[in-house]
């Protein structure tokens, strides 16, 4: 996104900037959608004072839903980048990088299946900073692991959601 004044001294926006933010909050609208149509075939535990599995999930893809409206909102109400200010705007947006991540996230919700959560995460989240730029091949691999193992405790312990652990190890 561009962040050169308009007049009137607010940050403008450029016509593409303005485009693919809109798309992206579609997108990640869709997915929240999808998760919580997916959520309600959790099957529900037989503890009454248990929350369920479906619940979590619910309550993210609400507050996701409600995020990406105010995106859609601000995007919209946003003045436009004066034309002067377009060939400065920043760095070309890499559409090609946005399209291989888009694709390594479904292969590793693919791939979850076969290997499970504690092998697909670690991998998937060190191709993903090393596809964003950050080329520290050591602090990639230990945010890697900290972050699946920050994962697992929120879901498998805390929530008792149980994650895939592989066709391949059961």
């Amino acid at each position: 996104m561009s962040n050169a004044p308009a007049p009137g001294g607010k940050a403008g926006l450029r016509p593409q900037d303005r485009l693919a933010t809109l798309v992206i909050a579609v997108l990640v609208m869709a997915v929240a959608v999808a998760a919580i149509i997916v959520a309600g075939d959790f099957p529900p535990t037989m503890l009454e004072t248990d929350v369920g599995p479906a619940r979590f999930p619910i309550i993210f893809a609400g507050a996701l839903l409600v995020l990406c409206a105010i995106l859609v909102f601000n995007t919209l109400r946003a003045p436009a980048a004066p034309p002067d200010d377009l060939p400065q705007a920043g760095p070309k947006a890499s559409y090609g990088t946005v399209a291989i991540g888009i694709v390594a996230t479904a292969a590793c919700l693919y791939a979850m299946e076969f290997v499970g959560y504690a092998i697909a995460t670690p991998i998937y989240l060190f191709g993903l900073m090393w596809l964003m730029g950050r080329r520290n091949l050591i602090a990639n691999a230990a945010i890697a692991a900290v972050l699946t193992a920050l994962i697992y405790a929120a879901f498998a312990v805390a929530l008792s959601v149980p994650l895939p652990v592989g066709s391949l190890f059961e």
